[in-house]
């Protein structure tokens, strides 16, 4: 069962600041990015849920669910994972193999050589120390 993290009273803004991946949360339901789903960072989640018609529990489920991801440390060893890596053609030359160097509320920093990178746990995969 997954633990209470965010409650319907939380603000859209306290959700942010909690987890990073918050902001994909509320994206994958469409909301947020045009005008005519512009969410307030002061809404609530229960008024964001009552307003566009999201059931809450599915709303808080897919919210909670961000900290059943996986999770990196500082120091630890990490690969762009291949669907992004051939999506961005920036990424070809950039080395194969990082290092997390920073985490702050479910956001990761990787340096891969001169190429510092963020993103969730999600857009990394750890590498084995003994696959290194």
């Amino acid at each position: 069962m997954i633990s209470q993290h965010f409650t319907p009273e939380m603000t859209v803004d306290e959700a942010f600041k909690m987890h990073a991946g918050a902001r994909r949360v509320f994206a994958r339901f469409h909301l947020g990015g045009c005008s005519n789903c512009a969410i307030s960072e002061t809404h609530t989640i229960g008024a964001i849920s009552d307003d566009y018609g999201i059931p809450l529990p599915m709303l808080l489920d897919s919210l909670n669910a961000l900290f059943d991801q996986g999770t990196l440390s500082v120091g630890d060893r990490v690969r762009i994972p291949e669907e992004i890596r051939t999506r961005i053609p920036q990424l070809a030359n950039v080395p194969e193999i990082g290092e997390i160097t920073g985490a702050d509320s479910g956001a990761y920093t990787a340096d891969f050589g001169d190429v510092r990178l963020q993103g969730l746990a999600e857009d990394f995969i750890a590498v084995e120390a003994a696959a290194s």
